[in-house]
């Protein structure tokens, strides 16, 4: 409830942002939706300061794509984002990891539903850091787009 009500204030025109803090170091006890890692579209990163740097790689297909996990606070309610609107309260939390042998954690992506409003956020592998939120474009771009129901894809094959 806190967090919903810090969440309107923020939307609502108030400088200061959710506490997601709390979000970010408990999201694991939801539990995974499921356990099938899945490739993340070369568009879903998280906003960098200072920019990255291109990378000199002439193979462009294994560049920007992670592997993700999801996590969300109402399990049922998310698999059933295909067709249904997600409740107040959600929250979906998507765990990246990089390709590769060592599998190195990436960024955290956070979506919170609050008074029938998202807000984005991105935060440090290990969630100590919240590096953007509110409406970022980076998410708005895809998430508000006519292939998302509610601003969620719903679970795809793997």
């Amino acid at each position: 409830m806190r967090n919903a009500l810090i969440l309107a204030l923020f939307l609502g025109g108030c400088a200061t942002p959710p506490d997601l803090a709390p979000i970010l170091r408990g999201y694991a006890d939801y539990g995974r939706v499921d356990d099938d890692p899945r490739w993340a579209p070369d568009n879903c990163r998280a906003p960098a300061e200072p920019p990255l740097r291109k990378s000199a790689s002439r193979d462009e297909a294994t560049h920007g794509r992670k592997l993700y996990y999801l996590f969300a606070k109402n399990r049922e309610a998310y698999l059933h984002a295909r067709d249904h609107d997600q409740p107040d309260g959600q929250v979906v939390v998507k765990e990246s990891w990089f390709p590769g042998p060592e599998r190195k954690k990436g960024p955290l992506f956070l979506m919170m539903k609050a008074q029938g409003e998202w807000i984005y956020a991105t935060a440090t592998p290990d969630g100590m850091e919240i590096t953007a939120s509110g409406r970022l474009p980076s998410c708005i771009t895809c998430h508000e787009s006519p292939s998302t129901r509610d601003r969620m894809f719903g679970l795809g094959s793997p």
